[in-house]
């Protein structure tokens, strides 16, 4: 049975991906991928370069043809109404195509006469904060004022879905705080978004629901409860000049800065506290970082697949 065919009474989810794959040239992007968005919900997806992210974003858009499985998108198949879905949705791709022979402004023109509805306050909020020079050809912009420029063509339309790839790439600090803001605003106004990034904190904070997307398929939840728990008792030290790494723990990682990565025994906190006074100058506990999720999920085997 046809997802898109249940939707007729009960408008259902958002997004709605069953048993979804796409191969390229032998390789396979998606194998047998799972995924429901609840209408209004934000959703993170998390995962490296390759993983499948912006694969599954384009096919949700009918961009991407699908070889196997069933994808509903706001009640529609993109197999068969990709039109229809992307008057109802807004995409920013990972790379960014802005066309550089135009001016800011008649680029914004461009981009934004594809849809009939505008979130005009958005619009004059963004230009104002971003500061871009609309007067100037797109060719003169550095790489952060193109990606500003980008995120107003995405943001502004308003649409019930927002799929965005990577949004906070080539970003400051403080131009990625007011994006996180301008998403919430979304957010509260009862809009879909779905926001692919690497930057595990970045989206921690915003979403409300993570998934982690490897070698094409979702990680089963259990399985990255497990991860995240095994991190928990590999804390980062530095130790103090001329000491030597308590008993208790052993060394997973050397970094450049002088960090070791390690492993103890038992809980990090009582190791630390048994730890002889002095020996460690500083420590990170409880902060995982996205690097060793990866390195943790890769290492292990599935052990039951998606």
């Amino acid at each position: 049975m046809n997802l898109a065919d249940t939707q007729a009474a009960d408008p259902g989810p958002a997004i709605a991906v069953r048993a979804l794959r796409k191969t390229f040239a032998g390789r396979e992007a998606l194998r047998g991928l799972d995924l429901t968005v609840a209408r209004g919900e934000l959703l993170g997806l998390i995962g490296p370069n390759g993983a499948g992210k912006s694969t599954l974003l384009r096919s949700l858009l009918g961009l991407c043809p699908i070889d196997q499985g069933a994808v509903a998108v706001l009640g529609l198949d993109p197999r068969l109404s990709a039109l229809a879905i992307r008057r109802r949705a807004s995409y920013l791709p990972g790379e960014s195509g802005v066309y550089t022979q135009l001016t800011g402004r008649q680029f914004l023109d461009f981009a934004l006469g594809f849809y009939p509805r505008h979130q005009a306050a958005l619009q004059a909020e963004l230009l104002e904060r971003f500061a871009l020079p609309l007067q100037q050809r797109v060719r003169t912009y550095s790489a952060g004022m193109k990606q500003k420029l980008a995120l107003c063509a995405a943001l502004v339309p308003d649409v019930e879905l927002y799929l965005l790839d990577e949004p906070d790439r080539a970003l400051d600090a403080s131009v990625r705080l007011h994006l996180r803001a301008v998403l919430r605003q979304l957010r509260a106004a009862g809009k879909t978004i779905v926001l692919s990034s690497h930057h595990l904190g970045e989206v921690e904070a915003l979403a409300d629901r993570l998934e982690f997307v490897l070698a094409g398929a979702l990680v089963p939840q259990a399985r990255l409860q497990a991860a995240r728990a095994c991190l928990r008792s590999r804390p980062r030290v530095r130790l103090a000049p001329g000491a030597v790494l308590p008993d208790g723990a052993r060394v997973l990682q050397h970094e450049a800065d002088g960090t070791l990565l390690v492993e103890t025994q038992g809980e990090p906190m009582q190791w630390l506290r048994q730890s002889p006074p002095g020996a460690i100058d500083s420590v990170e506990l409880g902060i995982p970082r996205l690097e060793d999720l990866y390195a943790l999920l890769l290492a292990e085997p599935p052990g039951g697949g998606s």
